[in-house]
């Protein structure tokens, strides 16, 4: 079990229980299809792996997605300061939601922490770039999300689901925008490449906000 799941375990030992049926009118787990589910319910939440396998295997993400990613490698990479830029210093801070985000006692806009959190997603996306989908990826994912929540953050600290939602939006559309012009005369590897990381995005989307209702996940 890794750390993320044993930290999980602790905040919720209910969750590690095996759950019977009670009183006759709603005995569900008695029945197998109902008790198939719970169990694999309780499997995608205990261990990250299985619940990254399952929701690869939900949204049809495979190893063909995997090197189409690859293949936008280059494309990023060469783009990267641009998109990163566009995303922090032209949407982020402008907009009259998310930019509250970023500001500092006195409702000025901090550059110093937009430049702190843009050089974050920059590691993020070249760690995404790896294409290595392992348990200290996936860990990783889940305690970035973590962290923006009581669960395993500050006592005060809660950033909105839409807030990670909307970034993650943001990204995809630039993302999209550039593929688009950059693979304009090869509409097939546009295609395998979008639909790739849009695949990614919902995974990651998934990871991220496991803490957020814990009680549901």
């Amino acid at each position: 079990m890794s750390i993320m799941s044993e930290a999980y375990m602790k905040m919720y030992p209910m969750e590690a229980k095996d759950k019977k049926a009670s009183g006759k009118p709603t005995a569900v787990l008695d029945i197998p299809e109902f008790k198939k589910a719970w169990d694999l319910h309780r499997e995608t939440s205990i261990d990250i792996v299985k619940r990254f396998e399952y929701m690869a295997q939900c949204v049809g993400f495979t190893d063909k997605d995997t090197e189409a990613i690859k293949e936008s490698s280059d494309i990023i990479a060469a783009n990267l300061k641009t998109i990163l830029d566009h995303i922090y210093y032209e949407k982020l801070i402008t907009d009259p939601w998310l930019s509250r985000w970023f500001r500092d006692e006195t409702g000025k806009i901090s550059r110093q922490y937009v430049d702190v959190r843009r050089a974050k997603q920059q590691k993020f996306l070249l760690r995404i770039l790896e294409c290595k989908w392992d348990e200290d990826f996936l860990n990783h994912v889940r305690w970035v999300g973590a962290i923006h929540v009581p669960t395993f953050g500050l006592e005060e600290m809660y950033i909105p689901m839409r807030l990670n939602i909307a970034l993650w939006g943001y990204i995809h559309q630039y993302l999209f925008n550039l593929f688009a012009e950059e693979l304009r005369s090869d509409p097939d590897k546009l295609r395998r490449i979008t639909t790739a990381w849009t695949k990614l995005f919902w995974l990651v989307i998934d990871l991220y906000h496991i803490e957020y209702l814990p009680s549901w996940m």
